[in-house]
């Protein structure tokens, strides 16, 4: 039952916010990009519970107090140059009659009224035509397709519907005090805004913690003491004529050190695989289907045993990937090899909101979430925005949403051929992105996952394979929700091409594969993708030994220099969908009998190899994978060196030993086996490692310089302040005594000495840099 039910509606004390208001928080701008953020092309978020089940107060406005109109016109803005600018779309019948852009300073502006052609809360499509060139607008925040051509789209705000809530940022101390000012606008016709319904964490608001400012038509907001962690203020405001806005959440943080995702690794959780903390929910298919292919039960009970454990914090974890958590399909279909595969994987979805019941349900969720924030880490959820099950929810009721064209990677129908049409499986139907109603839909359904589960973010699945639209309108509609008060919903996307593919798609080109990646990367658009194209150039010579290290650096280096600056790229040995990079260091001939052609137990790559040279290789690739810049991604599993094939060999049991061995699974018929003592040594080795990032800023977020590139030693180091450095030397040949390395790109005048983060070689500073190192080893210093 809601709080404000049982009471009143309380006017708050009048007295206006004194002088400790900061002057961002005096601002009641909103701290999105400039954009049509009121107009919405999805529907809300919600169900018949409209709050979302939190317990609400209830904060009246006075009689007097005075609110603004809510914006009718939307002002674009073209920044790229040109003499003779025009805007050009739907509602000028595109070339028939472009609106003219006046020139004020070293930008071009038009301002838009809404009328027969430009209605409000619609979206329509536009381009800017400069000096007889048609150009994206880089500046707006939605893209829309018409005619197969992509286009910047544009919404009108629909000033008429109702109130609207405009947040200014939130600012917060390490010590949980928390000051945010909101106003609110009243819509053009009808009754004042007459209330807004707030919510902390889902709970009432303490009492004296909102005051209204009835001169402003605005609240201030100030709590103060709260817990390290996540929070999240809940906003809904109604008028007279119970016309309720748009809802606003201001997620924030209290914590020591604002956070970037560079700070920590992001680790990838295979739910079903992973931790079994509930036996009430396994239900495998059984019958045809292999074991290997099967149900095991993980479930979020289980991981969240794993996190009480301290186990991700040891390995320097910041942010967890959960795989799919859609209610999945119970069928078992034909896959690869035409071997019977099930659903375990979760990118067989059938329902849009619902967490499967294997996995525990909406409440396992819930608590995983709770915990991973009070602890500081961030959770995404894998965003499926490319493809549904036969038995989807959607299918049945909305058939014109989806396509059946052709199967990826057959005749005429290659995976960067025809991308976005392309069926990853016959049983799996393709999100036509092109439908206003399946967009709409399908935002709504990621706004919905974040506003019930707290969630922090996406990585989103098969980027390459949905029209861009969906990337940028999702991010549109999930900055107006959630971003207001100055937090980001990160969203790292899949866009799984090479260095060198090239491609043409709804008029846009990308001429190489990093230009693929990051084309849909931005302020408007994702946050960061994972790296293929430096992946597939360094990662498989790094791991098996066999490209020397100079190249390695080379595509590195070029990374660095491709992509735009700002991005949060994700870089990574291998995932989910590779082989083992421990089978790869072994090169390991069974590799060639994949589980798809029939190969079974001892035919696959064992699960833990004897070859001590093996772990060698794995320690030297994942120093520098936790030292590269980015953010550093690990799968589980390769903590303790599994080895594996392809799907679904990568995809075993995870094992942890001691203490969190009861959650481990196996077959009905066999014991999980225990871990050696090289893989437990690896992961300590991993664990340094996590420690060592996690403790340098200069690891973390320093400049990354290049000190010394051979084939067999590579010496680079990162630097973010005077004493803020980090050395990583590399060795792949035999032990390198006081070798004398180059430091002139670093300023060193103020480092005394180092200390070796991994325990293992030496650096001295003496007039320059002197570094000592073993056969074989990585090292880490860190100035003093």
């Amino acid at each position: 039952m809601k709080l404000s039910h049982l009471l009143p509606s309380v006017v708050l004390s009048l007295v206006a916010w004194s002088a400790a208001c900061s002057s961002d928080n005096g601002d009641a701008e909103r701290a999105t990009p400039d954009g049509p953020d009121s107009g919405r092309i999805g529907d809300d978020a919600g169900a018949a519970d409209p709050d979302g089940g939190k317990i609400e107060t209830d904060i009246a406005f006075p009689e007097d107090t005075v609110f603004e109109k809510r914006e009718c016109t939307l002002t674009v803005t073209w920044t790229g140059g040109g003499d003779d600018v025009k805007l050009a779309g739907e509602f000028t019948g595109w070339a028939d009659a472009p609106v003219p852009m006046t020139k004020a300073g070293g930008a071009h502006a038009v301002t838009l009224s809404p009328g027969a052609n430009l209605v409000g809360g619609q979206l329509y499509a536009y381009k800017i035509i400069v000096d007889g060139d048609w150009r994206l607008d880089p500046n707006n925040r939605y893209r829309k397709l018409v005619g197969g051509e992509m286009n910047s789209g544009l919404v009108l705000p629909a000033c008429a519907a109702g109130p609207e809530t405009l947040s200014g940022k939130v600012a917060v101390t390490a010590g949980g005090d928390m000051k945010v000012r909101v106003r609110v606008r009243a819509a053009t016709d009808g009754g004042a805004p007459e209330r807004v319904k707030a919510s902390l964490d889902s709970g009432a608001i303490p009492a004296g913690s909102a005051v209204v400012d009835p001169a402003a038509g605005a609240i201030d907001f100030s709590f103060t003491g709260l817990a390290k962690g996540k929070h999240t203020l809940s906003l809904r405001a109604f008028d007279k004529d119970e016309r309720e806005a748009e809802p606003v959440d201001l997620p924030f943080w209290v914590e020591d050190e604002p956070f970037d995702y560079r700070d920590g690794v992001l680790y990838m959780m295979l739910i079903d695989r992973f931790a079994n903390g509930s036996k009430a929910n396994d239900k495998p298919v059984g019958g045809p289907v292999h074991y290997d292919a099967d149900w095991h039960g993980g479930d979020l009970e289980g991981a969240l045993e794993v996190m009480k454990s301290g186990y991700f914090e040891k390995l320097g974890v910041r942010t967890i990937w959960l795989s799919p958590l859609n209610t999945q399909t119970n069928k078992y279909h034909t896959g690869d090899g035409n071997q019977f595969y099930s659903a375990y994987h979760g990118y067989w979805p059938v329902k849009s909101r619902e967490v499967e019941p294997r996995f525990g349900g909406d409440a396992a969720l819930k608590a995983f979430v709770a915990e991973a924030h009070k602890r500081g880490l961030r959770v995404l959820l894998d965003l499926i925005n490319n493809q549904v099950h036969d038995d989807h929810e959607y299918v049945t009721t909305h058939p014109d949403w989806f396509r059946k064209v052709c199967v990826c990677g057959t005749g005429g129908c290659g995976w960067s051929e025809r991308p976005f049409e392309c069926l990853f499986q016959q049983y799996l139907p393709d999100i036509d992105w092109t439908n206003a109603g399946a967009e709409k839909q399908f935002i709504d359904d990621a706004v919905g996952w974040i506003a019930s589960f707290d969630l922090d973010g996406f990585r989103v699945d098969a980027v390459k394979h949905v029209e861009a639209n969906s990337v940028y309108n999702m991010r549109a509609e999930l900055s107006r929700r959630f971003e207001q008060g100055g937090a980001r919903v990160f969203m790292v996307g899949e866009t799984a091409v090479g260095g060198n593919e090239s491609a043409t798609f709804f008029g846009e080109h990308f001429s190489d594969g990093y230009a693929w990646i990051d084309a849909y990367t931005g302020p408007t658009a994702l946050d960061g993708q994972f790296d293929f194209p430096t992946r597939h150039g360094m990662a498989d010579g790094l791991v098996n030994g066999m490209k020397p290290l100079d190249e390695v650096e080379t595509e590195i280096a070029r990374a660095e220099s491709r992509y735009r600056a700002d991005a949060r790229h994700v870089r990574f040995l291998n995932g989910h969908d590779n082989p083992r990079i421990a089978s790869i260091a072994a090169g390991d001939p069974k590799l060639g009998c994949s589980w798809a052609s029939g190969c079974r137990d001892g035919d696959l790559p064992p699960l833990a190899y004897t070859d001590g040279e093996v772990y060698v290789k794995l320690k030297r690739a994942l120093t520098v994978l936790y030292s590269m810049p980015g953010v550093p991604y690990l799968y589980q599993g390769d903590e303790v060196a599994f080895g594996g094939g392809t799907d679904p060999d990568m995809r075993r049991n995870m094992l942890f030993g001691g203490a969190l061995a009861s959650l481990e699974m196996a077959r009905a018929d066999a014991q999980p086996p225990a871990l050696s003592a090289a893989q437990l040594d690896l992961r300590a080795h991993v664990q340094k490692l996590g420690a060592a990032r996690s403790a340098s800023r200069a690891l973390r977020r320093g400049e990354r310089k290049t000190l010394l590139a051979e084939s067999d030693l590579w010496v680079y180091a990162y630097q973010s302040g005077p004493k803020e450095v980090a050395v990583v030397a590399v060795n792949r040949g035999a032990a390198v005594t006081s070798r004398a390395v180059g430091a002139g790109a670093l300023q060193l005048g103020s480092v005394t000495g180092w200390t070796s983060a991994l325990g293992n070689g030496s650096a001295t500073t003496s007039g320059g840099l002197t570094i000592s190192v073993g056969a074989g080893e990585a090292a880490i210093f860190v100035a003093q």
